[in-house]
């Protein structure tokens, strides 16, 4: 959940625009992994038909009383969904922040405190402006 308090509309509208900006960065980011991991996905996809079973590198540590499994490379096309799962928040976020920012240009009085939640788990937000 993302809670955000600002102390004017104007304050409000600038530093979410902010966040937006760097959401969208952050975006972009997360796309160049993920192209490079379908790589990988589909490579995996591929050796699975196959009958393969792709496993990703364990190191195993022998130590006295516990051996220990250090986990090198996971599963690309786990890490695939764990992105997708990431940029779906993303884009949420940064849709709220929009129809915020859309609706917060139409207020005339700008002396109000805004508090926004954004709860991007459950997919609700919520709104307040404290005259």
């Amino acid at each position: 959940m993302l809670v955000l308090l600002f102390n004017t509309i104007e304050d409000a509208i600038s530093k979410l625009n902010i966040i937006k900006e760097q959401l969208l960065n952050l975006r972009e980011r997360y796309g160049a992994i993920k192209e490079k991991l379908k790589i990988n996905a589909e490579i995996e996809d591929k050796l699975t038909k196959l009958g393969f079973q792709p496993s990703h590198q364990v190191i195993t540590v022998h130590a006295i009383p516990h051996t220990m499994n250090i986990h090198i490379a996971p599963h690309s096309t786990w890490l695939l969904s764990k992105l997708n799962v990431i940029d779906d928040n993303i884009n949420y976020v940064i849709n709220e922040i929009e129809k915020i920012n859309k609706y917060l240009n139409g207020i005339k009085g700008r002396d109000a405190s805004v508090m926004v939640l954004i709860d991007y788990a459950n997919k609700k937000t919520r709104l307040v402006i404290m005259p």
